[in-house]
Formats: structure tokens, C-alpha cells, sequence
């Protein structure tokens, strides 16, 4: 007997049959539908410098299968003019090759934000001395007495005092940064957040000049005033410059669930390029004297706007 098969089962069949027909049709070619690809987007203006993170191939466009024009060697600096997205979402970077313009993948790269040099010959810049908060005297914690040792001597104080009285004569406290250095600069305190805020420590600088004021809650705009009259500026900016980090911190009798940038750290300001749009700071981190993007410097030391300023 032969077996009559459901309308379900009919359909399942037309459509499997309906399916072939139009792969074969596609790979006969009798329908001509291209394969659609997303375009790349429109070009952006970019001014920030990269580095390569890597070796990477320069090529004539937007995209892996593009001509390579030449590599570049890990660590070179570039400074495209525009970018834009490929069809996988990924920027591309276009740079000047000789004669010739090629694109690089942003994969490859990364901002860079920290110079040798304001760029400048115009540039303000403020000769503070360096003080390592790291060496000879192993200070981990000891970025703000440096930073403001640093401001005073280019001033014409505390030159005499040596760092480690510096740091030893700061009133301390137990918790509270407000008051005084929370904890110690020499050895980490497990829940304490050991720092001197701005009020205090312009407190204690006034014992050596009383030229010291604390400028908390000032712009950009007036940290830049106060370099061009010539005065260097203790400020709370972020480690590395990286984005403010927030977290809750027991600071005593400040409250126990204050809310800091956990990632602070602190330098002092030195200089301003209006034209490379770089500041120059002084890290006492093992750093020394370097010029950091505006973007950078700006984002972190707009968290808080914490500043010491020395007349």
C-alpha cells in the first residue's frame, strides 16, 4: 500500500525543495544578488599622538585586505590627521607615509599622553626641583609632602629641610585626611586612606611661607592664571592619569562612607603650552618632570579640583 504523506510533511518538503532551487539558482548564477557589506563611516578629525603597542602594516585603505604600504616598528609615534570605522566597527587612522597617505588600525595603538617636552618654545614653564618620593627615602605614600616640598623650594623655602623632616614634621592623624596625614607615608595601613587633603596641608605649609593657600574647587582656567604669574600648584590628580576611580572609604571623624577617588595621587603643576595644549607637572613618583595631555590632566584633576597653590 502506498503511503499518502500529510500536508505538513508537503510543506516541509516544498519549502526544503524551494530552498535548493534558490542556492542552485545563486551559485548558477541566474539571481544576481550581491552580498551586501557595510560601508565604511565618515572620516572624524583627530589631534592626539599614538604609539604602536605593536608592529604594524601602514596600508593604502581602510581594512586588512588593502595593500600594504610599510610596517612600522613598535613604539613609533604617529599623529593621524582623521579616522574612521570599518565595516567591523574597528577605527582605522590615517597617517602621512612619505608622499603618500595610508590608514593603520587603532587595534594597534594606543593614545599617547605623556612627553619629554611642552612642543613649545613659548610654553610656560616653572624650573621646580624634583623631589623621589621613592628613593633614597622610600616614601610610597609621601606624594604630598613632596609635591609641596617641591613648590616651596622652587620658591625659595624649606630648602634646608631635608624631605624625610619634611614629611615627618606633617600633623598626623589616625583616619581623618582632613586633618592631617591619615596614617603613615613610609608603610601601607590596611582601610585607611592615607593622604593629607588640601586645607591641611596648605596649613602646614604656611609654617614655611605663609604665601601657601589652599585653591580648592579653582578652574583650569585659574591654574593656568596662577602659572603665568609664576607660581607652582600642588595638585590631586588620578595615578597614570587614568579615569577617577570612586570608592568608600572609613575616614574616622570625616564619616565612615566617604566617598574618594580611590586611584589619587599627588604632583605639582609647573607649566601650560597653549599651543600643544600640555601641562608640565612634577611627579614625585618615581617620575620626575614630564608634559601630559590637557585632556588627561584636566579629566583627572577635575574630580575633586584639590589644590595648594604657593605664592
Amino acid at each position: 500500500m502506498l503511503l499518502t504523506p500529510s500536508r505538513k510533511c508537503i510543506k516541509l518538503l516544498s519549502i526544503t525543495y524551494l530552498t535548493l532551487t534558490i542556492v542552485a539558482a545563486n551559485l548558477a548564477g541566474i539571481i544576481a544578488q550581491p552580498i551586501i557589506t557595510q560601508a565604511a563611516s565618515s572620516e572624524e578629525k583627530v589631534s592626539n599622538e599614538y604609539v604602536l603597542k605593536t608592529a604594524g602594516n601602514v596600508r593604502s585603505g581602510v581594512g586588512t585586505n588593502y595593500k600594504v604600504l610599510t610596517t612600522l616598528k613598535k613604539g613609533t609615534t604617529i599623529k593621524p590627521t582623521v579616522r574612521k570605522k570599518n565595516s567591523t566597527k574597528t577605527y582605522w587612522y590615517k597617517i602621512k607615509i612619505g608622499s603618500k597617505y595610508g590608514w593603520i588600525s587603532g587595534t594597534l595603538l594606543t593614545k599617547k599622553y605623556i612627553y619629554k617636552s611642552s612642543g613649545d618654545k613659548k610654553a610656560i614653564s616653572l624650573d621646580v626641583p624634583y623631589i623621589n618620593q621613592m628613593k633614597p627615602l622610600y616614601a610610597p605614600f609621601g606624594c604630598e609632602g613632596a609635591s609641596l616640598q617641591q613648590a616651596l623650594q622652587y620658591k625659595g623655602y624649606a630648602q634646608k629641610t631635608s624631605y624625610k623632616k619634611f614629611l615627618n614634621n606633617m600633623p598626623k592623624t589616625k583616619r581623618n585626611p582632613y586633618k592631617g596625614f591619615a596614617g603613615s607615608p613610609y608603610y601601607a595601613i590596611d582601610g585607611v586612606f592615607q593622604s593629607i587633603f588640601p586645607k591641611a596641608l596648605a596649613n602646614y605649609g604656611k609654617k614655611y611661607s605663609s604665601t601657601v593657600k589652599d585653591i580648592t574647587g579653582a578652574s583650569t582656567k585659574d591654574l593656568r592664571n596662577e602659572l603665568t604669574a609664576g607660581n607652582p600648584i600642588v595638585v590631586y590628580v588620578t595615578l597614570g592619569f587614568s579615569k577617577p576611580k570612586w570608592t568608600k572609604w572609613d575616614m574616622g571623624s570625616a564619616g565612615k562612607n566617604v566617598k574618594m577617588v580611590d586611584n589619587l595621587h599627588v604632583m605639582t603643576l609647573a607649566g601650560y603650552s597653549s599651543k600643544t595644549k600640555r601641562y608640565k607637572v612634577v611627579d614625585p613618583n618615581d617620575k620626575g618632570v614630564y608634559w601630559v595631555n590637557k585632556y588627561e590632566f584636566e579629566r583627572a584633576y577635575n574630580a575633586l579640583k584639590y589644590a595648594v597653590v604657593v605664592h
